[in-house]
This record gives C-alpha cells, sequence and structure tokens, in this order.
C-alpha cells in the first residue's frame, strides 16, 4: 500500500468481497497503511459480491486430486486457461462467468464514480489460484486523476480501493483491455501482486498499465504486449 499511495495520499471509496479472506486482508491493509494515508472509516466500506473469485460450483471444496481423477480434460483446461473447455457440472463456463463479472465490476464502479477527472489508475494485488478449494484474496487501488500521475491538489482526484481475488485480478486487468477470458493464464498474477492501470474517463478501454509489485515495470499497453506473444509476469 505504501508504494501506492505515496503520490495520492487519500482513499474514497472501497469496495471488497464478500468472503472473510478478503476482509481480513482490508484489515491488514488500514493495519499498514502509511499514518498520512485517508481511509475512510472502518464499516463503510461496500461489499460487491462481484468482487468474490472465480466460481467452481460443485468442484469447491474438493480436493485437487479428486478434480483430477474425476474431470482430468476439464482439469487441464483450467491448467492451460482454456475458457470453452473448463466446463463445470455440464453447463457452467467459470472462466468466461468470471470476465463477465469483472466487466460488470467496472461498469458499476465507472458510472457511480462522480469524479468529473479524466483518467483513472488501478493497483491490483491478487494471489493465483492453485486449488479450487482455496484462493488468496487481494487489493484493487483506483486513481481518478489528471492523467500524469501527480497529486499536487491543482486537480479534483479520488481514489478507490478494492479488495478482491486472484483469478477476478486477472479477469479485471484483462476486460480493462476489451480483452476476454482467451487471455487467462498469459498474465501470471504472483502472490500479492500490484499492478496499476490508467484508464482515461472518456475512454472504453484502459490505454497503459505497469507492475508495482514486486518489480516495478514500465508503462506499456497489454493488447500489444500480448500481441508480441510476451507471458506477462510481475517477476519479469
Amino acid at each position: 500500500l505504501p508504494t501506492i499511495t505515496s503520490s495520492c495520499n487519500q482513499i474514497d471509496t472501497i469496495y471488497t468481497s464478500p468472503l472473510t479472506r478478503a476482509r481480513e486482508t482490508l484489515d491488514l491493509l488500514r493495519q499498514s497503511a502509511p499514518s498520512n494515508t485517508l481511509l475512510p472509516s472502518k464499516g463503510s466500506e461496500i461489499v460487491l459480491r462481484n468482487l468474490r473469485e472465480i466460481d467452481f460450483y460443485s468442484w469447491e471444496n474438493r480436493r485437487k486430486e479428486d478434480i483430477i481423477a474425476n474431470y482430468p480434460q476439464e482439469y487441464a483446461a483450467w491448467t492451460v486457461g482454456d475458457p470453452d473447455g473448463l466446463v463445470v457440472d455440464g453447463c457452467h463456463r467459470p472462466l468466461w462467468e468470471v470476465w463477465e463479472r469483472a466487466g460488470e465490476v467496472w461498469r458499476e464502479i465507472r458510472s457511480s464514480s462522480s469524479s468529473p477527472t479524466t483518467s483513472t489508475r488501478l493497483a491490483a494485488s491478487s494471489t493465483e489460484v492453485t486449488d479450487t478449494s482455496r484462493s488468496s484474496s487481494g487489493l484493487e487501488i483506483e486513481y481518478y486523476g489528471n492523467g500524469d500521475g501527480d497529486c499536487d491538489g491543482n486537480d479534483e482526484t479520488t481514489a478507490t480501493l478494492l479488495v478482491c481475488h486472484g483469478t477476478l485480478g486477472q479477469a479485471l486487468l484483462g476486460s480493462a483491455f476489451g480483452l476476454d477470458a482467451t487471455i487467462f493464464r498469459r498474465v501470471d498474477f504472483p502472490n500479492c501482486g500490484m499492478a496499476e492501470i490508467v484508464w482515461h474517463e472518456e475512454d472504453e478501454f484502459a490505454s497503459v498499465w505497469r507492475w508495482h509489485y514486486p518489480t516495478p515495470t514500465e508503462y506499456g499497453c497489454l493488447r500489444k504486449q500480448l500481441a508480441a506473444g510476451d507471458m506477462i509476469s510481475a517477476e519479469m
């Protein structure tokens, strides 16, 4: 959190997943925030159900070995990021569904913002899901500013913090650039990885992004990076 709030020291609104581990992450973030960071009061955060992790339906709370043994083709589709091949209970396609939810999250947050400013910054931290019964929570921070990264008091700037989960973090990043679930696994979110998205308010999609943690990177366009065949990792 200090690396994200170094230039903008106020968060105006917090959205969180309804899952307990996300709420616990938010508590830890409050405890570790720099003393000069202004946060909404505890209990004022907005619980957004669409920020929950990917839905696996009857697979949830089952051992990975059991899933592999009973649904080898479907599990293989999950491991390689095949949204069409990952089918659960004969009718659910979890990757397509989580991407749809990510789009709904963006629409809700952007439509509810009263900021008159011209760009959005987002930082996302999340944990890659390695077991269908467990996933760790993460955070996202969204900055509305003038697009140059400065918060010098001359701009009407608002910041929104989202606390969510790993697979959804990939979906939020991809959908911000208008990319669908076929990019899953090409953007590797490490444990507590943090990214920043620059999204001008008048634009349909985000313009550039970068990793903040664990290894800061330069800004780039996700569409162009993936078109070049890059594997996107915070540890690159």
